[in-house]
């Protein structure tokens, strides 16, 4: 999606660009010039190529390489009209971020049609000129079920309320879209409409080549002005690999040479994208590869000093108590104890009949000893997690922080490994999942560092956050393994409708955790879904508390059990 542009100047006095600078001039748009794109370098080769969309700066509007041998005005007037609608209306050099190819041309596409609309408010006859340039080339529902046939057609309907597609996808954008109104500066919720449509589009198995599409109507330009692209590619920034395979990805991580910790994530905040399944209890299908999980850390923001952390209690006890959780065990093979161990008398009575002289070590007795087990503390950190407890300064997400330090601090050594990590989503296409500690790692002041810089966004997705962390806990050696989420209601995302539907995922995920010897236990500061909760987890692996200053004292109670 992403092209290198070449401009040249233009003479102010020749062909049509003279005329689009008037025209340009005539909206009051002052600052800006117009140039015009003569060859793209594509690919590794750098191969010159015809460029057929204009490319927009915040100060100059480059006209394609190619423009159409008949109406060269009429194009050039629609192209600099809808230039202008993004330079007065758009965010330019928004951040791409993690969101695949396909969302961000949904995006770029809503944002075309929104900033439209903003400009024929003061110019309705700008209607009539855009609309000119839809149908060009024929019935754009005849072009079969592609996404540029789809995106074609959407456009349609959004600029021409008589167009009725017989298609339900187009027809629920336009729903969507007309569902907000005239509230066209709302960004946030053509957004959300965006996410839900490309959603769609990816469960109808539609896909989506960035290096052959082009918007249109042809006269939009290539949308580069609205995003912000990494150095790598966005296509290629993303690895895809199912969950099972989560563990090769993580490993080849930890070969690059960065000089972290075994087991710590990349230091990049989208290190890895993670394909895993998703359970439609409706048609009782697992959907493979349904579920994007962006796994990373926080993004780095100002140091917080000690003195920006929240203020609490002290729950210095908790170290002292629950220092360490001891097994009973019985010894074999000894010279004295309270029981006989018939094994070690079998190889005596053996040893002694064949003319050996055994050891006498028949007896077996009960000791103490510490009991190896891996634990993962898993944080919901999504918007919610932003509200103020009633009664004091401190919100939800800073309890969440204090209880899993203090945990952390009182239980993480040999025998009992303890990993932090947290999450939350933006649909299925970006569970954000931080890796803020991992097993086999001393909880220092870096670490302490990100669980304060942590911020809460987005929503709930349960299932796919457990089973990246079932995949992570599934690589540890002790026999005892489990998750503990700390969460303050029931899952939800921002293209979920269905309440049952999340609900039923995440309980599918943690049955198929439990096949793999993996518990999954929740503690829930949210009462009122205690019933979701438990449906989840079953009701002897939830607890409800009501009030959420109580996560210090609950937490290090359910994970001191869940080792014992």
């Amino acid at each position: 999606m992403r092209r290198k542009h070449a401009t040249e100047a233009v003479d102010i006095d020749s062909g049509p660009e003279r005329g689009l600078r008037m025209y340009l001039h005539g909206f009051g748009q002052h600052g800006v010039d117009i140039g015009r794109l003569t060859l793209a370098e594509v690919g590794r080769s750098g191969a010159g190529v015809a460029v057929h969309r204009s490319a927009i700066t915040t100060d100059m509007i480059m006209l394609p390489s190619s423009m159409p041998a008949k109406g060269t005005r009429l194009f050039g007037d629609a192209l600099v009209a809808h230039a202008i609608a993004h330079l007065r209306y758009s965010t330019p050099g928004r951040s791409v971020g993690t969101r695949v190819p396909m969302m961000v041309a949904m995006m770029s596409l809503i944002e075309d049609m929104r900033v439209e609309r903003l400009m024929m408010r003061e110019y309705p006859g700008l209607h009539g000129l855009w609309g000119a340039f839809y149908r060009t080339d024929g019935d754009p529902s005849e072009k079969g079920l592609t996404f540029p046939a789809f995106a074609e057609r959407l456009s349609l309907a959004l600029h021409d309320p008589g167009y009725r597609d017989p298609h339900h996808w187009v027809e629920k954008g336009r729903s969507l879209i007309d569902a907000i109104g005239d509230d066209l500066l709302e960004v946030r919720r053509f957004d959300e409409v965006a996410s839900i449509l490309a959603s769609d589009l990816g469960q109808m198995r539609v896909r989506f080549d960035p290096q052959s599409y082009e918007v249109k109507p042809a006269y939009r330009d290539d949308n580069t002005f609205l995003w912000r692209f990494d150095e790598a590619d966005p296509v290629q920034a993303i690895v895809q690999a199912k969950g099972e395979q989560a563990q090769g990805v993580a490993e080849s991580q930890s070969d690059m040479g960065n000089g972290e910790s075994e087991g710590e994530a990349s230091n990049s905040p989208e290190a890895v994208i993670l394909m895993y399944p998703e359970w439609n209890y409706k048609t009782e299908v697992m959907r493979e590869d349904w579920v994007g999980v962006v796994e990373g850390r926080p993004v780095k923001t100002a140091a917080t000093s000690p003195e920006d952390a929240p203020r609490r209690k002290s729950h210095a006890p908790v170290r002292v108590r629950y220092r360490q959780t001891f097994s009973t065990h019985r010894i074999r093979r000894q010279a004295e104890g309270d029981e006989l161990d018939l094994d070690a008398l079998v190889n005596h009575v053996v040893t002694q009949r064949s003319g050996g002289a055994p050891d006498g070590n028949v007896f077996s007795r009960l000791g103490r000893r510490p009991r190896p087990a891996s634990v993962l503390l898993l944080l919901d950190l999504s918007a919610s997690t932003s509200r103020t407890i009633e009664g004091t300064e401190m919100t939800l997400l800073d309890c969440e922080r204090a209880a899993a330090e203090e945990t952390i601090e009182a239980f993480d050594g040999e025998a009992s490994r303890i990993a932090l990590h947290g999450f939350a989503s933006n649909g299925r296409a970006e569970v954000r999942y931080l890796r803020l500690k991992d097993f086999g790692v001393v909880f220092d002041e870096e670490h302490r560092l990100r669980v304060r810089e942590l911020q809460p966004a987005w929503s709930t997705r349960i299932g796919a956050a457990l089973r990246h962390a079932g995949s992570l806990l599934g690589r540890e050696a002790n026999p005892s393994k489990t998750i503990i989420l700390v969460t303050d209601g029931q899952p939800s995302d921002i293209d979920v409708f269905d309440e049952r539907y999340l609900a039923e995922d995440a309980r599918n995920a943690v049955d198929m955790l439990a096949a793999k010897g993996i518990r999954s236990q929740c503690i829930c500061v949210e009462p009122s879904a205690h019933d979701v909760i438990c449906g989840i987890f079953g009701r002897r692996n939830c607890l409800s508390i009501e009030r959420s200053t109580r996560l210090s004292d609950v937490l290090p109670d359910v994970l001191a059990k869940a080792v014992a």
